[in-house]
């Protein structure tokens, strides 16, 4: 009765499938915090990349610091540099630089500073502010800022901080913009200060502002190509790599009227803004930590060009079910065929192929695939499948060698089992040229006889056995092939189930036939000497194709070769009855054993052979200065 119940592998396999799927669809905090880590390595194989070249830095940093700190040493400050040596800046300052830049054809300016209350240099600086803002109607964007709190009842509330005194210089709050972004969470991507903006306060159903970076776009004209809030930022690369200006050179009139790179600054998207050095206080990124006005250039450019990352697919099902799908090619593709090394090599390949596409979308797309879950379970489904395949292997291989070690040499077996799968094939049947070897005692029938009549049957079984022992031996020294007994009848094959060619068999055949005598010669000293009667035998020899495979019943198979050439080694070993030497052989194989070193072949004519008519049989003797190529190699 076939048994019908699921192998464990395939139990195993479907559980694998089943889980990568419900991680790559429903992570835990800890998938999520993997898979995070991933991606940031994957962002990192990818490399940096160029941003868009109308995105344009102009940047506070040590350097403006230190040239207006270098002034006021000198006591000789020129009115731009007034103030500029420290923080927070004259708003004056950021009004004047913004007012240079438009000039210069900026086709906006985003100041990346929340101006919250009035100016600590006093009502003139934000009065020079003001006017600087009237000049540029609709193409400045400030900051602003949302905090959370809680009140005396422990409620969180929301507070929106706004630039106040300048709304109406402004125009309204149409020009300003969003600070925040979402602080990174474990297991969570950097996301884009829209998801902020209009993703979580959306949500809460808060009144909210755009995002600082989506401002700027819209007061330039320019409109994104994503849904922002539902993106992940796609940092182009660590701190410094969008185009810089320091501010003081822009402040600075003389250089910058002549400045080499004031071209660059038309029809840019300019950001302003302080970028102190921060050591590790920065934005975390997978290229390291991020200033805030890095941040807002990198949010710009994603909206610009659309490489913001974003999941795909978004939805769970569709994830699990394309995490799902390398491993189910696998499995199919592994049916296909059975050794581990086909196993483990498409395995292999599916893995590559998975990484291959997870970093193409990544860098050609950003999106990012579910990675991290058919990854591991193709690794898992290796461990299972090859375990699998590796078991049936060792098994294939015992049948095989239990099968094989009956019949040929140790060395044989092991030169079989180097491929399992043509020693499949030798089972199955082919076609193969061999010489044949048929070894018979002489008169041995009528011994039987008087040895029962004379109660000796325990003598006779025991010599017959001591004989056949001995003539296995020889046979395997020379590399034959047992195929059977037939009673006191030895049938030996050469060239099966592995050939060193037919003529190199014929001879190991010949040489094998002549060792056989010796060896009788051997056994009959021995008994002679025990008292024991002697034995003598008859060697046919015959050389051509023959059929070879396993033979029987379902009940009991039996490796072994059929054909004319098996029939006319037997009928030969008849003629040795006739002729005086007990080695005969066909001219097929006189033919294959040619000239062959410590080997003389003799022609002893036609020779009737029963059922057959008259056949060409030769015979063959050591030569006196070859005996030594005789012996088994």
């Amino acid at each position: 009765m076939v048994n019908r119940r699921p192998r464990a592998p395939l139990l195993l396999a479907a559980a694998v499938v089943l889980w990568v799927g419900w991680t790559a669809g429903w992570p835990g905090p800890r998938w999520r915090l993997w898979e995070r880590g991933l991606e940031d390595q994957l962002q990192l194989l990818v490399g940096a990349r160029r941003p868009p070249a109308g995105v344009l830095l102009v940047t506070v940093d040590d350097a403006t610091l230190q040239v207006g700190d270098w002034f006021e040493q000198n006591r000789r400050i020129p009115a731009w540099a007034r103030g500029v040596g420290s923080l927070p800046w004259p708003r004056a300052a950021y009004g004047e630089t913004a007012d240079r830049l438009l000039k210069a054809g900026a086709a906006a300016v985003a100041i990346n500073v929340v101006f919250e209350g009035a100016s600590s240099r006093g009502p003139a600086d934000d009065q020079a502010l003001a006017a600087l803002l009237r000049r540029h109607p609709g193409r400045i964007a400030l900051a602003a800022e949302m905090l959370e709190s809680e009140d005396s009842r422990g409620a969180g509330s929301l507070t929106l901080v706004r630039p106040e005194p300048f709304l109406t210089a402004l125009g309204g709050a149409g020009a300003l913009g969003l600070t925040n972004t979402l602080a990174r969470r474990p297991g969570e991507p950097s996301f884009h200060p829209e998801a902020y903006a209009r993703g979580l306060l959306g949500q809460q159903g808060a009144r909210s502002l755009p995002s600082l970076s989506s401002t700027l776009l819209r007061l330039a004209g320019r409109h994104g190509r994503q849904n922002d809030s539902r993106s992940a930022l796609n940092v182009y690369g660590p701190e410094g790599t969008f185009p810089r200006l320091p501010a003081w050179e822009v402040l600075d009139p003389d250089r910058w009227r002549a400045h080499p790179r004031r071209a660059s600054v038309a029809g840019a998207l300019v950001l302003l803004g302080p970028v102190v050095a921060q050591g590790n206080d920065g934005y975390p990124t997978p290229f390291g930590p991020l200033s805030g006005l890095e941040l807002l250039a990198s949010a710009t450019a994603n909206s610009l060009q659309g490489d913001g990352l974003q999941p795909w697919p978004a939805e769970p099902w569709p994830r699990a079910l394309l995490a799902m799908a390398p491993l189910l090619a696998a499995l199919a593709l592994e049916r296909l065929r059975q050794p581990i090394a086909w196993r483990l090599g498409v395995l292999t390949l599916m893995l590559v192929g998975v990484f291959g596409a997870g970093v193409l979308s990544l860098r050609q797309g950003h999106r990012w695939l579910p990675l991290l879950p058919p990854m591991t379970g193709l690794v898992l489904l290796g461990v299972v499948t090859g375990s699998d395949a590796y078991l049936r292997e060792q098994g294939e291989r015992r049948r095989l060698r239990r099968t094989f070690e009956r019949y040929v040499a140790p060395g044989v077996v092991a030169e079989i089992l180097s491929d399992p799968a043509a020693a499949d094939g030798i089972l199955r049947g082919r076609l193969l040229e061999v010489t044949v070897l048929m070894s018979d005692l002489k008169g041995f029938t009528t011994l039987t006889a008087q040895r029962s009549e004379a109660g000796q049957s325990e003598l006779h079984v025991r010599q017959l056995n001591e004989y056949l022992g001995a003539m296995v031996e020889v046979v395997v020294a020379h590399g034959g092939t047992i195929d059977k007994f037939i009673g006191d009848a030895v049938m030996a094959v050469f060239g099966s189930p592995v050939s060193r060619g037919p003529a190199a068999e014929a001879r190991a055949a010949v040489a094998c036939a002549l060792a056989m005598r010796k060896a009788l010669a051997d056994c009959n000293a021995e008994w002679k000497a025990r008292g024991i009667a002697t034995l003598d035998s008859g060697v046919g020899l015959a050389s051509g194709q023959v059929m070879v495979g396993q033979i029987g019943s379902p009940r009991r198979m039996e490796f072994t070769v059929i054909g004319d050439t098996v029939n006319l080694a037997a009928r030969l070993e008849a003629v040795t009855r006739r002729v005086e030497p007990d080695v005969v052989f066909d001219a097929r194989t006189a033919e294959l054993v040619g000239a062959a070193p410590g080997l003389e072949v003799v022609d002893l004519g036609p020779q009737e052979v029963k059922g057959i008519g008259p056949v060409e049989v030769f015979s063959a003797v050591a030569a006196a200065a070859g005996s030594a190529a005789l012996e088994p190699s």
